[in-house]
């Protein structure tokens, strides 16, 4: 039996013992390793995939609790969230109440609703109280009446607004109490916001006023030389003794 066996150099092979720069053919087989490599893995996965494999991510945070460095006992405890309860009143209002006090009144006043007959009413007999008064020798009278004949048509009529209304009114009064600087304010203020519907009547009104300032300086000039002429003998006496 020991002589029968032959032994593995003994075997010819039947593959021709090819040069290392032979070119193989087109219908030569493979080089195949048969021999395991030797870094190859025990379990016969190669290296390559046991690289390419990916590791799930841990849905429970506390897997990675046993991976995280020990905290240094050294350092300070964060502080707890505490909640503070504020005693103290909030920052300041962007606006102040004065501010929107002053804008309320602004469109309120705009608004307000008076009572239109009686507002002509009154507003008449204050212009006819002016116009006896002052415009008695006035050249000017019948084309005063005649605009302001306009203004109380065009007021029943509806064609004048609330505000209209009410700043006539308080001209009126103005004027026979001889405020000239409040009827001359409200004078302009209607002609700047309500310029086309008093152009046909407002020239009546500053005439008005015109005459009523021109006889406030006349009465303070008669004033000022009745003070005058009371003071002139005190003048004269004084200069005779002083001679």
């Amino acid at each position: 039996m020991m002589e029968n066996k032959i032994s593995e150099e003994q075997i010819v092979s039947t593959q021709k013992h090819l040069d290392s720069s032979h070119d193989p053919g087109w219908n030569d087989p493979p080089k195949w390793a048969f021999s395991p490599a030797p870094n190859a893995s025990s379990s016969g996965t190669p290296t390559r995939r046991l690289l390419n494999k990916r590791v799930a991510f841990p849905l429970n945070s506390t897997c990675l609790s046993g991976n995280k460095p020990a905290q240094s006992t050294n350092l300070p405890p964060l502080p707890s969230s505490i909640n503070i309860k504020t005693t103290t009143a909030p920052h300041a209002p962007l606006f102040s109440p004065t501010t929107v006090y002053t804008v309320e009144n602004s469109s309120s006043s705009s608004n307000k609703i008076i009572d239109k007959d009686q507002a002509l009413n009154d507003t008449f007999e204050n212009l006819n109280y002016i116009i006896n008064d002052v415009l008695k020798n006035d050249d000017k009278i019948d084309e005063i009446q005649k605009r302001l004949g306009i203004m109380k048509s065009m007021w029943n009529d509806n064609k004048l607004n609330n505000e209209i209304h009410e700043k006539v009114y308080e001209l009126s009064q103005a004027l026979r109490l001889n405020d000239i600087d409040t009827a001359d304010k409200i004078h302009m203020l209607l002609m700047m916001n309500h310029g086309t519907l008093c152009n046909t009547w407002i020239s009546a009104i500053r005439h008005l006023i015109l005459i009523i300032k021109r006889k406030i300086n006349e009465e303070k000039i008669e004033t000022k030389g009745e003070i005058s002429d009371k003071s002139e003998p005190l003048l004269l006496m004084n200069h005779t003794e002083s001679n």
